[in-house]
Order: C-alpha cells, then sequence, then structure tokens
C-alpha cells in the first residue's frame, strides 16, 4: 500500500502535507534531509508557533504483539520473546514500550528514524515534545484510518493518560522562541490547542500542542 500523506488539525482546519516516495516509504526514510526540510518547510508556511507537542502513533505505524501475564518462569521467557519479536522489526533503529494490563503485557515499536527526524524538525523551530503513545491506549482512536475534528478532541481529552504512557522522555519548548513568537502573533490568532496528525494514508501521527499563555 503506497503511504504519503501528513495530516494537521490546527482547531480550525485540517491541512495536508505529501510525503514524496523518495523520502518516505512503507514507513522508512529515504531521504533523512528531504524529509527535515519538508517537516520545516511546512511549519514555517503554516506559521505554526512553538508549543509542547504530544505525538500519537496508530496500530499502523506501530508493530505489536501481545504475552501472557504468567509466573516468574513464564517473566523470563517473555523477556527472551519480547527482544526476538523486536529484533524482527525491519528498522536499524526501534522506539519501543511494554504497556502492562492485569493478564496480558504488549510490546509496541516503531521507526525510531522516522520519528526523531520529525520530532528534530519541529524542535529546530523551537517545538518541545510532551509525549509519544501508541494509539491503542486510546479505545476510540485506535482503529482511527483518517482524521476528523471529533476524534482530535477525544484524544484531546485523554491528554494526561497519553503523557503518563508515553514512550519517550519529555523534551521541553525553547522559552525564546516561544516568547519571540507569542510578541510576533496578535493576541486573537494564538489557539490554546494545536493538534498535529501525521499520517500516512492509514499511518497516523497525531500530535497535540498545548501553547502558554
Amino acid at each position: 500500500m503506497v503511504r504519503d500523506r501528513l495530516y494537521l488539525y490546527d482547531g480550525s482546519a485540517i491541512l495536508t502535507l505529501e510525503f514524496p516516495s523518495n523520502i518516505v516509504r512503507d514507513i522508512d526514510v529515504k531521504d533523512r534531509d528531504g524529509l527535515f526540510n519538508l517537516v520545516t518547510t511546512f511549519i514555517q508556511n503554516n506559521k505554526l508557533l512553538p508549543a509542547q507537542l504530544f505525538f500519537v502513533l496508530s496500530e499502523s505505524v506501530c508493530f505489536s504483539k501481545d504475552f501472557t501475564v504468567g509466573g516468574p518462569t513464564a517473566s523470563a521467557k517473555t523477556d527472551a520473546e519480547t527482544k526476538e519479536f523486536l529484533d524482527t522489526i525491519p528498522f536499524s533503529s526501534v522506539v519501543s514500550k511494554i504497556y502492562k494490563t492485569a493478564n496480558t503485557l504488549r510490546i509496541v515499536g516503531s521507526n525510531q528514524d522516522l520519528i526523531d527526524i520529525i520530532f528534530n524538525a519541529f524542535e529546530s523551530r523551537g517545538f518541545g515534545v510532551s509525549a509519544l503513545v501508541p494509539a491503542n491506549i486510546f479505545p476510540d482512536f485506535g482503529i482511527a484510518t483518517d482524521l476528523t475534528a471529533d476524534k482530535a478532541q477525544s484524544v484531546l481529552d485523554k491528554r494526561e493518560m497519553a503523557v503518563a504512557a508515553s514512550m519517550v522522555g519529555e523534551r521541553t519548548v525553547k522559552e525564546q522562541a516561544l516568547a519571540t513568537s507569542q510578541t510576533a502573533v496578535p493576541k486573537n490568532k494564538l489557539l490554546p490547542y494545536l493538534i498535529i496528525v501525521f499520517a500516512v494514508l492509514i499511518i497516523t501521527l497525531v500530535t497535540l500542542v498545548i501553547i502558554r499563555k
């Protein structure tokens, strides 16, 4: 399946950025500099303000596997199976996390290279990252194949849960960049939230941005 899009919801409209196949194909980065420049140009063209970002990875952009919770012997076996599973993910660098419930463990991984380049592009423009989580922690959003305002709001309503389940540590917004952006833009144009959704057709990366007042 061809995967070639980025969707952005800014509180009033959904914007789209195409990912050419020579830059990103099947979640794999073909041109690192090209992807970085594509995202930074997108930020500039849409006049996005520095803020804290919150990313949600859809099921389609993740590799995941469930394991049954057992006793001490089963735990050692699960550790080995988890490592074996992560080794099968077809990228040189993988971001991953284990999510626990009463009866199961779910290991989730994705292409760290793709995520890092997108993070770095935003950070170069003064943004920070609050969280990166898989969409399956949102029962009403995990199987979504596109973005609507209602789905975006459902993510916003559960942002604290997502921050607690983050696959990465917090990377804070650059104070000077934030201060500069707020003085440069009329106050009535500052949105209290900015939700960014990255998607490659059915692949969706959701980003929630909370702008400080």
